[in-house]
């Protein structure tokens, strides 16, 4: 009987600690970039092929614009609901545009309402070839493909601190409206893997370390899988680099060099 305890009890510890090593094998790292000012794209050809280019808008008055003269595969309109009152620098009523209506032949099927996320004013025009110099304009409206489907999305810069944060609404290719998305608000992209659906963005970084992120992007849908997070120790010759789960549980720990 004694032995028989001894027999199981070790096939437990074994089979415990098989079950552990199979679970440690089944964390994958992934392959971060390293920081770029530029957005790196891999294995976009053909979806960036589809894509109309990126641009900003300048908005000096209500304007209609019909994106079927951009994307031949969008049927609506937006209207630019304009705003201003005072005279520049008057604060805080000179928002410029106030909301976006987006237009199915000439029924209003959504709407984006700006003063509810983003508190950045018209400025004036600074450029005389436009024929508005120094006319109020709203020129921080933007759309690109954030979710790499092709399709053009609206990026809205938000608040302005020591750096300014962004607000994004998805273009819905089956509902063809704009959809607010805060998973995307934060996002700093770098690195665009368009075979495997992540993007890798940049956080934050100091003295002290740098940290990125990387996100699975499923159509309108985003969802974190890693973080790696650089911690420079001065009073070491190497840094500690450390890898978190979508959990914020850490997963894998390595050193690198510190290059002095």
């Amino acid at each position: 009987m004694r032995y028989t305890l001894i027999i199981l009890s070790f096939l437990l510890v074994f089979s415990c600690n098989t079950t552990k090593q199979k679970e440690e094998k089944e964390v994958v790292i992934l392959d971060f970039p390293s920081y770029s000012d530029s957005i790196v794209y891999s294995g976009c050809e053909e979806i960036l092929s589809k894509t109309p280019r990126s641009f900003y808008f300048s908005i000096y008055e209500d304007t209609i614009i019909d994106l079927n003269t951009i994307d031949s595969r969008i049927s609506i309109k937006l209207k630019f609901n304009w705003l201003y009152k005072g005279k520049y620098p008057e604060w805080p009523n000179n928002i410029g545009v106030k909301s976006i209506d987006i237009l199915n032949e000439s029924n209003i099927i959504s709407n984006i309402d700006l003063t509810e996320i983003t508190k950045i004013e018209a400025f004036p025009e600074k450029f005389t070839e436009t024929g508005r110099y120094m006319e109020p304009v709203r020129d921080d409206i933007r759309m690109k493909d954030v979710n790499m489907d092709s399709y053009l999305d609206f990026i809205f810069i938000a608040n302005c601190g020591k750096r300014c944060w962004e607000t994004y609404y998805v273009y819905n290719p089956i509902k063809n409206i704009f959809e607010f998305h805060e998973k995307f608000e934060y996002l700093r992209p770098i690195y665009m893997d368009c075979n495997n659906q992540i993007v890798y963005s940049y956080v934050d970084g100091d003295n002290y370390g740098i940290s990125y992120k990387a996100h699975k992007i499923e159509g309108n849908e985003i969802k974190l899988l890693q973080k790696k997070e650089i911690k420079y120790l001065h009073d070491k010759d190497y840094v500690l680099i450390e890898y978190t789960d979508n959990k914020g549980e850490v997963t894998f720990l390595d050193t690198s060099f510190f290059n002095r």
